[in-house]
């Protein structure tokens, strides 16, 4: 492999290694300061795959709704500042597909990440479904509930305000939720649970959408919240069950996200 550097772009984190190296951890902060910072220090770099937690077409990022960005061409800004670089970009989930397509040896399989964000990405016949502008996946911007928030889209009834860290932090602060996880709100007062529960319930929703429409042989589930809160994991699997059209479900394996930087590993396929 030419030398090259692989990043992935999140939320909350900046992960980073290149082609052998170990994996370095970051907070995101001014995340493309941090990316020039790192390529600037390794020589003779040649390749940059990047895994970027927002939305993706040809090079540019068209929305990231939890993360700042000063370039949106990042592709043509990076491969202008460092001549003979090739670089290239893709949602992280789709990233992380790729990855567990690898892992598994499917050639039809969804991931679900529950983090900073809500996101999803699938593998079909063995390739990226991706639709007109590479926006498939975006499931936590489907409607749910209307709440008196505003997602990071604009909406104010996305999934993604109920089953994300992001926007359980936003539910927090809007009903003086304590600082409990989770799996705490459970055993909270009222409103903690009541919170909890719908928690639970919109992200078996958008589990049984992905097994639903798109029939996944493997559906791999994972993110900051959903392996930080195994109550909330026993919560949901039988409301997926419940809410999933039954012939799909039967042909699903619903497993647990088990890859150590997932989208990293699939931020290196993008060569492949």
């Amino acid at each position: 492999m030419e030398p090259s550097l692989f990043f992935d772009i999140g939320g909350s984190h900046f992960r980073y290694r290149s082609e052998e190296g170990e994996v370095h951890r970051l907070k995101t902060q001014r995340w493309e300061n941090q990316m020039l910072d790192v390529i600037e220090s390794h020589r003779g770099i040649k390749r940059i795959g990047i895994a970027f937690a927002g939305q993706v077409f040809n090079g540019e990022i068209r929305s990231a709704p939890n993360i700042a960005v000063e370039h949106q061409n990042i592709q043509a800004f990076l491969e202008c500042r460092f001549p003979g670089v090739q670089v290239r970009i893709e949602n992280d989930l789709k990233c992380a597909a790729l990855a567990y397509r690898q892992r598994f040896k499917y050639d039809t399989i969804g991931v679900l990440y529950v983090g900073t964000g809500l996101g999803s990405a699938s593998v079909s016949e063995g390739k990226i479904v991706r639709g007109c502008g590479n926006m498939a996946g975006e499931i936590g911007h489907v409607g749910y509930q209307s709440v008196p928030l505003v997602c990071g889209c604009g909406k104010s009834d996305c999934l993604e305000l109920f089953a994300s860290g992001s926007g359980l932090e936003k539910q927090r602060h809007l009903f003086g939720l304590s600082d409990l996880s989770v799996d705490g709100w459970f055993e909270g007062n009222v409103q903690e649970r009541r919170t909890a529960e719908t928690a639970a319930d919109a992200l078996a929703y958008a589990a049984s959408l992905m097994i639903t429409l798109h029939n996944p042989s493997v559906l791999v589930i994972g993110g900051g919240v959903w392996e930080d809160n195994p109550m909330l994991r026993e919560k949901v699997k039988p409301l997926i069950a419940a809410k999933t059209f039954p012939p799909a479900y039967k042909e699903c394996r619903i497993v647990d996200a088990d890859l150590d930087n997932a989208p990293l590993i699939g931020a290196a396929l993008l060569f492949e």
